[in-house]
């Protein structure tokens, strides 16, 4: 799908710490307009002060590598005891995680070695290998500080835990999760660091539009919306903004949650125990019977928590859920998988929003991009939807796009991306979207009618995001590539 062209200026991270003057570099001559451009031309900025010289990606001295820093902490280390060098690198790597905004640290056994890698922005990266060393107790550390037995259990159970710790002056909370491997046991650390939730609504990334939609859904006096989206696409998030947006002294809230990622203040949240018989059902039930206005539901997986969450928004209550769909549209139809008759869908249901997380460019490095060429967007849309087509090619070629392009620099640790910000679809019922519900449309039919009463689809809002130079469409497609 060549929907996006890369042809750009040198788009290989140059060193910033050394110039060479005996042989100075060739200055790439600027790229030649592409034959599209009468249609849309690239607006042409003055040049952005931070892609005009790679010196000026370092302001400050270069930060020490974690394999850097651990090397100066082993030569170091010649009487240190085994356990106090298993605090010392797995306080290092924790720090290393945190300055790196890693949301999930993996230590894994490969042969001989540890390797120890961080997902920033959604992608797994290598930090470091390790020398397999029985002697130095550190994924035996971890697993105290989580309340686990030092040693993996001989038979395998179910071990997850966390802990709290010190970090960058900050208090960081981790939860550890651990798994038998042929190679020896595996640690997943998720790094639930409370800066990075404590986003209000208007900090996700919704379009003005949107935002305003879904204040009036939060604020609504009862129904059930559901966010959708893939592991790890920032529903938690969402769903506690909006637990955070309408919490006042009046209202009271409860959450339950498997597990519960963040303790908010002024919240009453509940965490799954299916070992003591506190399941979703019965959780639920017993909520029900604690005055509440307002329940969030960490994710409804069957029947069960289905019916009750719908039912008891038919009787007064807002329900704030998830649910594993890849749109909007599509949690109609889970719904009727899971055997949830249609005029309990029709009559209790507010909407739907599904999201994703796209990785945001480097401001740092950045370079500005002229629209892709107008053959490759029509074979593109060739695939969508009549009305998602035009409003796709109207996004492209409206006046003022800023497209980029990632280039790489140490900013962004050669990635050419920097943070993440999310895109939307949001799906209202209407009398419309009710009936056909009513009719057992299928999830083709329900989201063809939401685009063309407006529905901006995730495809549109990663465009729109790109246009505006938040993000690339190469970023846009890889993670809608299942949508289109």
């Amino acid at each position: 799908m060549a929907f996006w062209n890369n042809d750009q200026p040198d788009a290989t991270p140059k060193p910033t710490a050394r110039v060479t003057p005996p042989q100075p570099p060739v200055q790439p001559a600027p790229p030649p307009q592409p034959p599209q451009a009468q249609i849309q031309p690239q607006a042409q900025h003055p040049p952005q002060p931070q892609a005009k010289t790679p010196q000026q990606v370092q302001p400050q001295p270069a930060r020490q590598s974690l394999e850097e820093r651990f090397g100066m902490m082993m030569k170091n280390s010649a009487r240190t005891p085994a356990i106090d060098l298993a605090i010392q690198i797995s306080d290092l790597v924790l720090e290393e995680a945190v300055a790196n905004r890693a949301s999930d640290v993996h230590f894994e056994y490969h042969g001989n070695n540890l390797r120890i890698r961080f997902r920033v922005d959604g992608i797994l990266q290598d930090a470091l290998v390790l020398p397999r060393n029985q002697n130095i107790p550190i994924t035996q550390r971890l697993r105290v500080l989580a309340g686990f037995d030092p040693e993996p259990p001989a038979t395998y159970r179910t071990e997850e835990g966390r802990f709290q710790k010190i970090l960058s002056g900050r208090p960081i909370q981790v939860r550890l999760s651990a798994f038998p491997t042929i190679n020896g046991e595996k640690l997943v650390l998720r790094v639930l660091d409370r800066t990075q939730m404590g986003l209000n609504l208007d900090q996700l990334g919704l379009a003005p539009e949107a935002l305003d939609t879904l204040q009036k859904i939060i604020h609504s006096p009862y129904g059930i919306f559901f966010v959708t989206g893939a592991t790890g696409s920032g529903k938690t998030t969402t769903l506690y903004a909006m637990v955070k947006t309408v919490s006042t002294p009046m209202i009271n809230i409860i959450t339950l949650e498997d597990p519960v990622e963040y303790r908010l203040e002024s919240i009453n949240q509940a965490q799954i125990n299916h070992k003591t018989g506190f399941g979703w059902g019965e959780g639920l039930r017993t909520i029900l019977r604690q005055d509440p206005d307002i329940v969030m539901v960490g994710e409804v997986r069957d029947k069960e928590t289905a019916e009750i969450s719908m039912r008891a928004a038919l009787t007064g209550h807002l329900i704030f859920t998830t649910l594993h769909t890849i749109s909007a549209a599509g949690v109609v139809e889970r719904l009727f998988e899971m055997g949830i008759p249609p005029f309990l869908i029709a009559s209790s249901m507010l909407g739907s929003m599904a999201q994703r997380l796209v990785r945001k460019v480097c401001p740092q490095c950045s370079v500005d991009a002229a629209p892709p060429p107008v053959a490759a967007v029509e074979e593109f849309v060739k695939s969508l939807d009549p009305v998602e087509a035009k409003s796709v090619k109207d996004i492209i070629y409206a006046d003022g796009g800023r497209f980029k392009v990632e280039k790489g620099c140490p900013v962004c640790r050669g990635t050419g991306y920097l943070g993440r910000v999310g895109i939307f679809e949001m799906m209202i019922m209407n009398e419309v979207l009710r009936n056909q519900v009513l009719e057992h449309n299928s999830t083709d039919v329900l989201r063809r009618t939401a685009v063309q009463n407006g529905m901006r689809t995730l495809l549109m809002d990663g465009i729109s995001k790109a246009a505006a130079g938040q993000t690339t469409i190469a970023e846009v497609l890889r993670v809608t590539a299942t949508m289109v």
